[in-house]
């Protein structure tokens, strides 16, 4: 469906939705009645995006870690072209949020998924970079979840955390297992990365 239709379709079904809004005979709908009208329409549209997000995740291969009630998956992309806030997005449109480390077998489960896709994914390279949404205060040397709680645990690839107060968020470094380069390091919110891990809870 191109744009132009969808745009149409949508005006085409708000403009009935209004327009089932009881009113006697020539007397239209208040702004109020229509504001109420048009926020219950958006709560249904979340709604239903958040329970289509759940089955996609059920029938497709996406739902790759199961962690205490939580699913995690990754999205990939073309090395460096991809953000922190760009990767918050791409979850987000999915139904999702940045995924985080909570604990070691979790944290191993997630490193062995992300493992085959070294060299299918990055033209034959030897690792890859996948961000999370943990980030790392430099001053304090603390690694936080999104909530603010520090994060319960953290495994750093050999030479990190860096110092530089500006590289403040958390990726996994993937390489074959037994590297000593595999686990967290740090880098800016505006560098590329090659892909995202996103989590949902299920």
């Amino acid at each position: 469906m191109n744009t132009f239709v969808w745009y149409t379709s949508g005006v085409i079904v708000f403009a009935n939705s209004i327009m089932a809004l009881p009113h006697a005979g020539d007397q239209f709908p208040t702004t109020e009645e229509v504001m109420q009208r048009l926020s219950y329409l958006e709560q249904k549209n979340s709604d239903f995006e958040y329970r289509l997000s759940l089955k996609i995740l059920q029938l497709t291969d996406k739902c790759a870690v199961e962690w205490n009630g939580i699913c995690f998956f990754a999205l990939f992309y073309h090395p460096g072209k991809i953000n922190q806030e760009a990767a918050r997005l791409a979850c987000k449109k999915r139904g999702a949020k940045l995924g985080n480390i909570y604990e070691a077998d979790q944290y191993q489960d997630i490193m062995e998924y992300l493992r085959p896709y070294i060299a299918a994914r990055n033209n034959g390279g030897k690792s890859f970079g996948i961000r999370t949404g943990m980030r790392y205060e430099p001053t304090s040397q603390v690694v936080y979840l999104p909530d603010d709680s520090e994060a319960p645990f953290v495994h750093w690839r050999s030479g990190y955390p860096m110092p530089a107060s500006d590289q403040t968020t958390v990726l996994l470094n993937v390489f074959p297992g037994g590297s000593e380069y595999n686990g967290m390091y740090n880098l800016k919110s505006s560098a590329g990365s090659f892909a995202i891990l996103c989590q949902i809870n299920i």
